[in-house]
């Protein structure tokens, strides 16, 4: 099962980047704006083969967030006037193969997305219990948090509940467990012990803070606990339930923005 879902996707991914290659930037009128401008998202497949992510029952999660980028991808250039790129477009680590650079790549990833003039840089990826516990479910997305440039916390909190309007509409789940009790799926996280220019705690999740201190937001959305039997068997094990979570993705994506189909 998994070799024939690695040749379908690296067949799909070749047919993506060579998409890619040849499209070139629109004009868009943002919905939330008077002025026309390009949308430009960045989606970033969350791990790698070097930088794994979470590892059950066959479940392989850098591999499952390649597939949910590539379909949001698809699904996102069926918009005018945006301009999609991924972080990563195989399954090896583009920054580095280093297993102990994870801050490294993490960055580069940032710097990926700065250097693309990036307005939103999505990353996508799915969540376990360490501690097994099968009752804990759903998805939720990491928001940046209020502190040092407020308004990318509201733009962060007003893109994840559209992606979370979305994710919830396949039949997944709020995630309200641990660094979620709030029952809202949208959650913010401090570091403990770094800070903003400005004094205040900054967020604990390199992606947001670096993405924050360049001007441009960041989320990071976990779809679905792979270390629930439910969540894994209906949304994370066919090529087609990754499609439909890409899907969903880059609807919330285009609903925030204010997309429109060609």
């Amino acid at each position: 099962m998994k070799a024939i879902l690695k040749k379908f996707l690296s067949i799909t991914l070749c047919l993506a980047f060579a998409t890619v290659l040849f499209t070139g930037n629109t004009i868009y009128s943002n919905a939330k704006t008077a002025k026309a401008k390009n949308l430009v998202v960045v989606l970033d497949p969350g791990h790698d083969t070097t930088h794994v992510g979470c590892h059950y029952e066959g479940f392989e999660e850098e591999i499952a967030n390649l597939y949910i980028a590539y379909y949001c991808k698809q699904e996102l250039e069926k918009y005018k006037n945006v301009t999609v790129y991924m972080t990563r477009y195989g399954f090896e680590c583009p920054y580095g193969a280093d297993p102990d650079s994870k801050s490294a790549c993490l960055s580069a990833r940032v710097d990926f997305a700065k250097s693309v003039k990036a307005d939103v840089l999505v990353s996508l990826h799915n969540d376990y219990d360490p501690d097994l516990d099968k009752t804990q479910n759903g998805a939720k997305v990491i928001i940046p948090n209020p502190n040092y440039k407020p308004a990318i916390y509201v733009k962060g909190s007003q893109l994840g509940q559209s992606i979370l309007d979305q994710l919830t509409a396949t039949s997944l789940n709020i995630n309200n467990w641990k660094m979620c009790p709030n029952g809202t799926g949208l959650v913010t996280r401090d570091s403990s012990s770094s800070t903003y220019p400005d004094g205040s705690a900054k967020d604990y999740y390199a992606l947001i803070n670096q993405s924050k201190s360049a001007g441009f937001t960041a989320v990071i959305v976990e779809h679905a606990i792979c270390t629930n039997d439910s969540d894994r068997l209906n949304h994370l094990s066919t090529p087609e339930q990754y499609q439909e979570l890409g899907i969903a993705d880059a609807t919330g994506i285009a609903n925030y923005y204010g997309l429109t189909l060609k």
